[in-house]
């Protein structure tokens, strides 16, 4: 049972679409929405500025004061951003009281992937855009805010695109590991019957859910239904996705391979990176 979801919250496209996948799940499950804006430090701290002759061999160096002028600028630059955060959390706390969805707010400076994975410890669901307000700069590499949260998060995480749709068919690439239990685990006692179809992707040499885990959704009255591919699924979740109309995609942080994907780029992280759907990834 979810008690509470958690939103990261910093006034871009990416995050308000999370938020109303967030206010979706909260008024669905009758549980407090708690929402937390971060503001990022290294937008607001002053740098730190040395100086040294261009021929100090012994490396010593001297701490220049910074100018008074930058002091204002960045002390100006922290009291907007803590302005717009007020107003966009003020925003948010309305619709959650038109909604009737029990509402908290945080305010807090720091490092927003550091800070996010504490303030969902006091929750069951982290949800986060999957990119922020630098969407316009496509990232290649490991390294985004929502790819150090999905790696950091003490609890399970759903990235979200930037347009919200109803979140109804859930599409579950499945591949017999630990985190893909514990991902079916999750689903079924947190939502239940929340979802309309609940698909399993799964490749014919795995040959897709045993008997048990048959009984075990039936027991729960989840509607499921098996769809086979021909070698890994994990190169056709978003073909599969599209075709079958799947609205949101439920995934294992780590596969059977937990070490070489953290190093290599696991499937969580492109899915991350490629996904037009929500992913929910589970630990």
């Amino acid at each position: 049972m979810i008690g509470q979801v958690v939103v990261g919250i910093d006034g871009s496209d990416y995050s308000l679409s999370a938020f109303r996948y967030a206010e979706h799940f909260a008024s669905r499950l009758g549980c407090e929405l708690k929402a937390v804006f971060v503001i990022d430090s290294r937008k607001t701290e002053l740098p730190i500025i040395y100086a040294t002759g261009h021929f100090d061999y012994a490396f010593a160096r001297t701490y220049v004061p910074p100018d008074p002028e930058m002091k204002s600028f960045y002390a100006k630059i922290k009291k907007d951003l803590e302005s717009f955060a007020t107003a966009v959390l003020g925003n948010i706390e309305a619709s959650c009281k038109e909604k009737k969805i029990p509402f908290a707010a945080i305010r807090r400076e720091g490092l927003p992937s550091q800070v996010l994975a504490e303030e969902c410890r006091s929750g069951d669901l982290l949800f986060i855009g999957q990119r922020g307000e630098n969407a316009r700069f496509a990232r290649t590499i490991v390294g985004s805010t929502a790819e150090d949260v999905v790696r950091s998060s003490p609890r399970p995480v759903m990235a979200c695109p930037g347009a919200f749709r109803l979140p109804e068919k859930v599409l579950f690439p499945y591949d017999g590991s630990p985190a893909a239990e514990r991902a079916l685990q999750f689903c079924v006692n947190a939502f239940e019957c929340f979802w309309k179809e609940f698909l399993v992707l799964s490749s014919e040499e795995e040959k897709g859910l045993t008997e048990r885990e048959h009984r075990y959704l039936n027991k729960h009255a989840i509607d499921h239904r098996l769809i086979t591919e021909t070698g890994s699924p994990i190169d056709t979740v978003l073909e599969v996705a599209e075709r079958e109309g799947a609205d949101l995609l439920l995934i294992g942080s780590h596969g059977t391979h937990k070490i070489r994907d953290y190093i290599l780029g696991s499937t969580t992280v492109h899915l991350l990176r490629k996904s037009p759907l929500p992913v929910l990834i589970v630990y």
